[in-house]
């Protein structure tokens, strides 16, 4: 008989679980899984930029290296922080397993079991999954369109013990909203103020297509309280599992500690095929070029929910980023939606609140699909919607 199973393990599916299941039904158009269309995947560049590093490079291309990972690649990775308001260093710099291990880590550097963390409601699955390991106590602030309520935010920190603020400020998932350069700048001084640390997700960033960018929440930390993540996920490739965490020499030096028991260090392999792929492409074009499809795909999704949905429903109106969060009556249950959807799949909303739980909601993504998937998929969800209130009106 196998042994019991520690406490900390939920044997039950989790909402990640559900999500890349229902993204892997190839019978039906997925609106569920965040995932980047692979048709743009620079797979002749990526295919030469791995061959021609291992090909040049010595034996050590194979050997341990530092846990911070590749440094030129980390040199890289603090030259673009510029761009967006943050002034480091490489050994600032961790780069990780995508910023989801970024996630984890910090949880588990930070965390101790009932620790208060500040989370978005709604918010990202995956880091519920990466907090919830600690037992914390979860404070939900809602979203508004210019990110979360920081009126909220500012009683909720006043009035309890918190340790974490998750936020994800560029074209939040799943809401896609983006936060204010007033927000940031709150935020970033109730941080410090409180002495509470920020994880600022970032990894739609670069995904923005209308409008300009905005300083990193970083960029206004003045005592070390904010740790900002990226990834190449999302820009480049999800397969490449690459991510980085910017932050405070003393954090970083921590986090490599604790990440000797996870993996050591990420694939330098992995991590200097990226960089020779940055050597010799120009990834401002490749990134313009993903901003160009996925608008198209997002403006046919906005037309294609105006057209189907019926006039109880609202939805979000994002200028980038991957998702749009759709807003079902109080009277319906997105869960019993899911069951009812003849061609297209979602992920339901109730997931992605820590506490409330809310069940009218549901998330959408654009951008793994087609145009015509996009305008099949709204009509039958639009249909699936108007029968089930007509239901509830007999």
């Amino acid at each position: 008989m196998i042994p019991t199973f520690s406490s900390r393990i939920n044997q039950e599916p989790t909402s990640l679980d559900a999500l890349f299941a229902l993204s892997g039904r190839a019978d039906l158009i997925s609106f569920a899984g965040g995932y980047p269309d692979p048709a743009l995947f620079p797979k002749k560049e990526l295919n030469n930029a791995f061959e021609n590093r291992i090909k040049k490079s010595s034996s050590e291309i194979f050997q341990y290296r530092s846990i911070l990972g590749y440094e030129p690649l980390r040199k890289r990775i603090a030259n673009y922080a510029e761009t967006t308001g943050i002034t480091c260093q490489p050994e600032n710099i961790m780069l990780t397993q995508g910023a989801q291990q970024g996630i984890k880590l910090l949880a588990g550097l930070f965390l101790d079991d009932f620790d208060g963390v500040v989370v978005e409601a709604p918010t990202y699955a995956g880091g519920l999954e990466a907090f919830n390991d600690h037992k914390p106590t979860y404070y939900e602030i809602p979203m508004e369109d210019d990110g979360m309520n920081i009126d909220i935010l500012e009683k909720t920190l006043e009035e309890n013990n918190v340790k974490l603020i998750y936020t994800i400020p560029n074209f939040q998932n799943p809401t896609g909203y983006c936060m204010s350069i007033e927000k940031r700048k709150r935020l970033a001084k109730l941080a410090s103020k409180h002495n509470v640390m920020v994880i600022e997700d970032d990894p739609y960033r670069e995904l923005r297509y209308t409008g300009n960018a905005l300083p990193s929440i970083k960029s206004f930390d003045l005592t070390e309280n904010v740790v900002t993540l990226g990834s190449f996920s999302k820009i480049l490739s999800p397969a490449l599992r690459c991510g980085w965490l910017i932050g405070a020499k003393e954090i970083v030096d921590q986090l490599s500690s604790l990440r000797l028991s996870y993996d050591c260090q990420s694939s330098n392999i992995l991590l200097e095929g990226i960089d020779e792929y940055l050597d010799h492409n120009d990834i401002a074009t490749h990134i313009s070029k993903l901003r160009d499809v996925y608008q198209h795909k997002m403006n046919a999704m906005l037309t294609g929910l105006s057209e189907n949905l019926p006039t109880e429903c609202s939805f979000s109106k994002p200028t980038g980023g991957f998702f749009i969060w759709v807003n079902l009556p109080e009277s319906l249950d997105a869960r019993e939606l899911l069951n009812k959807t003849r061609k297209v799949t979602f992920l339901e909303g109730s997931s992605l609140f820590a506490t409330s739980k809310e069940t009218n909601h549901l998330r959408l993504n654009f951008t793994g699909i087609t145009e015509k998937q996009i305008k099949e998929g709204c009509i039958d969800l639009g249909n699936t919607i108007k029968h089930a209130l007509l239901s509830l009106a007999i």
